[in-house]
């Protein structure tokens, strides 16, 4: 099964999607992913809509591994363009 351990927390189960999403995230760290890459490499498609399929994957992981969701340290969005994850206290 994927779990993931966040300091301080309980390990929380993750679905296969949002394991993938921060699996495509974790691997290209520091660096700014494009939505449709991530789509891309979560989904194994990019098709119209899928950007809102990504923002409710993102908050959903959000939840479960940011210790405050509504200001994301690890997953950051960047307007336009896509995510960026980082472990940098910012």
């Amino acid at each position: 099964g994927n779990a993931v351990a966040v300091a301080g927390r309980d390990p929380c189960r993750l679905t296969q999607l949002e394991f993938r999403l921060l699996y495509v995230l974790m691997t290209n760290r520091n660096q700014v992913v494009p939505t449709e890459v991530i789509v891309e490499r979560v989904w194994g498609y990019a098709g119209e809509g899928d950007r809102d399929l990504l923002r409710g994957l993102v908050s959903r992981l959000r939840h479960k591994i940011e210790p405050d969701p509504d200001k994301p340290r690890f997953i950051e969005t960047i307007p336009g363009i896509g995510y960026r994850f980082s472990l940098e206290q910012q």
